[in-house]
C-alpha cells in the first residue's frame, strides 16, 4: 500500500506540478465540490517514488517569500507601447516584458482565456500576448505546461513564465535541480486569491443573454465582459455573482486564506502588480516591478518599450496582499457551507450570500455585517502593513 500522501484540501494550491511530474499517470486533477482544482491519486498506478512530494512547494516546505529585504528593489513601470498599454489592466510591464522575450528569440508562458475557463499556454507567438494580458479572476490550469517547459529548455530556449505566487513557487521548485534553470525566467504577480469556478458557472448558467466571459477589468474599474448570443461584447459592471464573489474572498481556495508565498522578496525573478498608490494621483495607470534577481534585472533592464523609476515600498500601503496572505474568510460560514451553498442554494440566494443582492432585507443585514467585518479586518491589516513597512525604511 502506498504511503504516498499529496497536499489535502486545507494547503493544496492547485499548481499541478506533482501532475506533470508523475511518468505514471497516476494522478489527475479535478473540480472539487467547492468549484476549485485538486489532484487525485491513483494508488494502482502510484510506485511511490515520491516525485511528486519533491516538486510540490506545500509538501517541501520550499520558503518561497519573505518580508524581509536583503536585495529586493521595487520599481514603479509604464508601458510605452500605446497598444500594448491599453489592453492591459494596469501599467502594461508584463506584456512590454513579454513582446521584448519574444522578440529577442524566447517563449513565453501565460495565462488565457479557453472558453469560460483559463489555462497557461506556452508560445512564442507574439499574436498571444494580448490572450494573455488582463486580469482572469479563474483557477488557471498549469496541467501540462511544466512538461512543455521542460521540453524547450532541453532544447536551449529561453522559456518566460507568468503567474500567481504559488505557481511562481510551483515552477521554482519543478525546475530546482534542471542544468538549464538559467534559461527559465520566472515572474509572478499579486495575487488577491482564487476565486471559485462555481461563481462564473451560475452566472453563465442563469443570465442567458451572456455566453462567454472576455475580461473582468478596464484599467481601474472592475467591470464584467461578456459576449452576448450575437457575439457582441457587453459592459455589464460589477455588481454580478462573478466580482462581487471575488471582492467578498468567501469562495477563495483554502490555501489562498492562508497564503505562504506573499511576501516583498521573493525567488521569482520579478513580482509585478498594480500600482494603486500612482492610480490616485496620475491620469495613466502603473505597475509596480519588483526585481529581486540579476536576471529579473536583466529582464527589465532589456525591455525597451517601459519607463522606469525606483519607488519605495510605501506601495504596499494600497496593495497589502502583496505582503499579507492571512486572512478570516476560511472560518466564516460563507465559506464553510461553499460546496453545500452552489449545490443546494437558488442562483438568487447565491447573489445575496456573496454580495451582489441587497434587495432581500436579510441580504441587507448581511451585507452590513460584511462591511462592519472588513473595517475590523481592515484595522489588523493597517497595523500589520505599519509594522512590515516600518522595518523595511530600516533597511
Amino acid at each position: 500500500m502506498s504511503l504516498l500522501m499529496l497536499a489535502d484540501e486545507r494547503h493544496c494550491t492547485g499548481c499541478c506540478a506533482c501532475v506533470d511530474s508523475c511518468s505514471h499517470n497516476a494522478l489527475s486533477v479535478y473540480t472539487a465540490e467547492d468549484g476549485h482544482l485538486y489532484v487525485a491519486k491513483d494508488s494502482k498506478k502510484c510506485i511511490s517514488c515520491h516525485k511528486c512530494k519533491k516538486v510540490c512547494p506545500v509538501m517541501n516546505g520550499i520558503e518561497y517569500s519573505s518580508n524581509v529585504v536583503s536585495h529586493s528593489q521595487p520599481y514603479s513601470v509604464i508601458c510605452t507601447n500605446d497598444d500594448l498599454y491599453a489592453k492591459s489592466t494596469s501599467g502594461g510591464a508584463f506584456a512590454a516584458i513579454a513582446t521584448q522575450f519574444i522578440s529577442d528569440g524566447g517563449y513565453v508562458c501565460g495565462a488565457v482565456f479557453d472558453s469560460n475557463s483559463v489555462k497557461h499556454i506556452v508560445s512564442n507567438d507574439l499574436g498571444d500576448i494580448s490572450r494573455m494580458q488582463g486580469s482572469k479572476y479563474l483557477q488557471s490550469s498549469l496541467e501540462g505546461a511544466y512538461k512543455e517547459i521542460s521540453s524547450l529548455l532541453k532544447q536551449g530556449k529561453k522559456v518566460l513564465f507568468c503567474g500567481m505566487g504559488c505557481q511562481g513557487a510551483a515552477m521554482y521548485s519543478y525546475f530546482s535541480n534542471n542544468k538549464n534553470r538559467n534559461l527559465l525566467y520566472i515572474v509572478d504577480m499579486i495575487c488577491g486569491g482564487v476565486p471559485s469556478s462555481f461563481l462564473l458557472g451560475k452566472y453563465l448558467e442563469n443570465e442567458r443573454r451572456s455566453k462567454q466571459v472576455v475580461g473582468f477589468r478596464k484599467k481601474g474599474k472592475y467591470t464584467l465582459l461578456c459576449k452576448n448570443q450575437h457575439d457582441e461584447i457587453e459592459d455589464l459592471s460589477y455588481n454580478n455573482l462573478p466580482l462581487m464573489g471575488f471582492f467578498s474572498g468567501l469562495t477563495n481556495r483554502y490555501s489562498c486564506g492562508d497564503c505562504r508565498f506573499c511576501g516583498v522578496e521573493r525567488l521569482s525573478d520579478i513580482t509585478i502588480g498594480d500600482l494603486w498608490e500612482a492610480a490616485k494621483t496620475e491620469k495613466k495607470q502603473k505597475s509596480v516591478a519588483i526585481v529581486h534577481t540579476p536576471k529579473g534585472d536583466e529582464l527589465l533592464q532589456n525591455t525597451q518599450d517601459i519607463t522606469k523609476r525606483t519607488t519605495d515600498w510605501n506601495f504596499i500601503r494600497y496593495n497589502y496582499r502583496c505582503v499579507v496572505g492571512k486572512t478570516m474568510n476560511n472560518y466564516r460560514l460563507q465559506r464553510i457551507l461553499l460546496a453545500w451553498n452552489f449545490k443546494h442554494l437558488s442562483y438568487k440566494t447565491l447573489c445575496g450570500m456573496y454580495g451582489c443582492s441587497s434587495k432581500n432585507p436579510i441580504f441587507i443585514l448581511l451585507k452590513a455585517y460584511n462591511c462592519i467585518y472588513r473595517k475590523i479586518v481592515n484595522v489588523y491589516i493597517r497595523i500589520r502593513l505599519n509594522n512590515i513597512i516600518r522595518h523595511l525604511s530600516e533597511k
